[in-house]
């Protein structure tokens, strides 16, 4: 069912879909990628702040709480939404939800305290730092609220509840960023009162979160449901699990092998590469559920390729203009000393991008409902990143790392598409797109090269140059004249009516 608008997808012609779709990924997605900017704000004072060492040993454990709350939800969210929206009477839908929560706070309880217990161990395996032990606690005891977090704000999306809603995603947001930089100017606070800051905020918010929910709590009489939500929450579950646990992996091998500093090189890479992932989840936010309206209509392909080409020629430039500005906006958001980072933007950014296409191309293993499908292709592209990093690494330096993760992101998107054709098979118009990303790829790392080994001015101008051609060529190439005088004529209508 769309949201604000009185005509669902399947009854749109096709400039209508188009910009239903443009105005959700705006609009819903946007709202998404405004709440994870905000970490954008705190980042350059942080890298100010503390070293180039313990900011990477920040980034590090903040990026380990993430893999931990994704391993303690395990697809539940995706599962409850699944099943909510299949019953109508709201006795069940409240026996549901809190059948899923207390099955969630039943997992923390068992897992954490045996974390605590290993915690030393842990700690002295993942990374190296003197006060791992204590820093690896304080996120565990960060785990059920930030678990409370993520099942109400998710709770209030399906019901609609716009007010507590954005009071518990925003509001938290805004709230963390606001103590974090009065702790920093005020007090001058070290990397653990940092993640102390971010434990009372999460059970501030985890806390008022539960209060928000309370109408939709009741004793569970049975776990009747639970026999219908794990099925489906496995799959989905390893999928995100995998995309939770490569962040940490590539740090702790970038520790392992370029030293504990290469985490903060790193992590300033990965925060730049961060505005393409902005785009690719604003997009993906509004993309499933619209590309699964119209999949049975007669003209669902040419919709497809449509999204295809456009969302293809958006994220090459988004990667090379991001390449583009990488140092000079290192040097204004933080100091010379994270200089380093620049040479990781573009391998990141641009496997954000072929991600997020690939996403579009894969469709076919949502329509058939094929969840296993992604999970292989997760799987292997975990592999894949592991072995790339391990391999080029020692010859690359940094690069490798951001070479490694490109190389895990490209595989993951063929196999995943590859296997979408198998079950679900769609005429995509590869041609044209296939040479984009080439284009985009070849041009960006011959850059990377020449500003490492030769000119930084020469490297630049052949970016410019790489995005006047990708530009100019993919407006030609992937749309035919009346597709540019449509896609004008969206655009145009939607300029005229703001």
């Amino acid at each position: 069912m769309p949201l604000n608008s009185d005509i669902s997808p399947p009854e749109m012609n096709t400039k209508k879909r188009l910009k239903f779709l443009f105005k959700d990924t705006f609009l819903y997605g946007g709202a998404t990628a405004f709440n994870k900017a905000l970490s954008l704000i705190t980042f350059p004072i942080l890298a100010r702040h503390f070293s180039v060492l313990e900011f990477g040993v920040l980034d590090y454990f903040m990026s380990l709480a993430a893999l931990l709350l994704t391993f303690l939800i395990f697809g539940q969210d995706s599962a409850v939404a699944r099943f909510y929206y299949h019953y109508e009477d709201s006795e069940t839908r409240r026996q549901l939800i809190s059948q899923s929560l207390f099955f969630q706070l039943f997992v923390v309880i068992i897992i954490l305290p045996l974390l605590w217990i290993a915690s030393d161990w842990v700690s002295d395996f993942v990374v190296i730092s003197s006060q791992g032990s204590d820093l690896f606690k304080i996120v565990i005891f960060q785990m059920p609220f930030l678990l409370l977090i993520n099942f109400s704000i998710n709770l209030l999306k399906w019901t609609f509840d716009r007010g507590p809603f954005l009071i518990l995603s925003v509001g938290n947001s805004i709230f963390q960023v606001c103590a974090l930089l009065l702790a920093i100017f005020v007090l001058d606070v070290s990397i653990k009162a940092v993640l102390l800051i971010t434990l009372v905020t999460s059970a501030i918010f985890g806390l008022l979160g539960l209060f928000f929910i309370r109408k939709f709590l009741i004793r569970p009489t049975n776990y009747k449901y639970l026999r219908e939500i794990i099925p489906f929450a496995l799959p989905n579950g390893a999928i995100c699990v995998l995309g939770a646990f490569s962040p940490a992996m590539e740090r702790t091998i970038s520790a392992e092998t370029l030293g504990v500093e290469s985490i903060g090189l790193y992590a300033t890479g990965a925060k730049l590469a961060m505005v393409m992932g902005f785009f690719v989840n604003a997009f993906q936010t509004a993309w499933g559920p619209f590309s699964l309206s119209v999949h049975k209509e007669a003209n669902a392909v040419r919709i497809y390729n449509w999204v295809l080409k456009l969302f293809t020629l958006m994220m090459c430039l988004t990667a090379l203009i991001l390449t583009l500005l990488s140092k000079p906006l290192i040097l204004y958001l933080t100091t010379d000393r994270y200089l380093g980072a620049w040479i990781v933007v573009f391998p990141l950014a641009m496997g954000l991008g072929i991600q997020g296409v690939s996403w579009i191309t894969e469709i076919g293993i949502g329509i058939s409902m094929r969840p296993k499908l992604s999970l292989y292709a997760y799987a292997i592209a975990i592999v894949a990143t592991l072995f790339g990093i391990y391999l080029l690494t020692p010859f690359f330096g940094l690069l490798g790392v951001g070479l490694g993760v490109f190389i895990g992101h490209t595989v993951k998107s063929l196999i995943a598409s590859i296997l979408a054709q198998g079950v679900h098979p769609i005429s995509w118009q590869y041609g044209p797109v296939l040479a984009l990303v080439a284009t985009s790829i070849f041009g960006g790392f011959a850059s990377i090269y020449i500003i490492d080994h030769f000119e930084f001015m020469v490297g630049n101008l052949l970016i410019c140059a790489i995005i006047l051609i990708v530009f100019l060529v993919g407006w030609r190439s992937l749309f035919c004249k009346e597709d540019r005088a449509r896609l004008k004529a969206i655009l145009l209508i939607s300029r005229c009516r703001k």
